[in-house]
C-alpha cells in the first residue's frame, strides 16, 4: 500500500487546501507498471457413509429401507484483496 510520510510537521496541524498544494518531493515515476497474477484452486472432497443395517447380510420380505436425511455441506471462499 502506498503512504506519505511527512517528517518535518507536526502531527497535530491542519493543512488548508493551498497548503497542500504546495507540498511537494519524493520520486515520481510517470510509467509504473504493476503485474499481478492471482492463482487461487479450491479442491473439496466429501464422503459419508452410513451403516444402517448393522451388518446384517439378511434382509427378510417386506423390508423397507430407512429415510435418513444428511445435510452434509461443503463452504469455501477466495479472495485476492489490493
Amino acid at each position: 500500500m502506498s503512504s506519505i510520510i511527512i517528517r518535518d510537521l507536526a502531527r497535530n496541524a491542519a493543512l488548508d487546501q493551498g497548503a497542500m498544494a504546495l507540498v511537494r518531493g519524493g520520486n515520481a515515476f510517470p510509467n509504473v507498471n504493476v503485474n499481478v497474477d492471482v492463482n487461487q484452486q479450491i479442491a473439496q472432497f466429501q464422503q459419508i457413509g452410513i451403516n444402517v443395517l448393522n451388518n446384517n447380510g439378511v434382509i427378510g420380505a417386506g423390508f423397507k429401507g430407512p429415510d435418513i436425511a444428511v445435510a452434509a455441506a461443503l463452504w469455501a471462499e477466495n479472495k485476492a484483496v489490493f
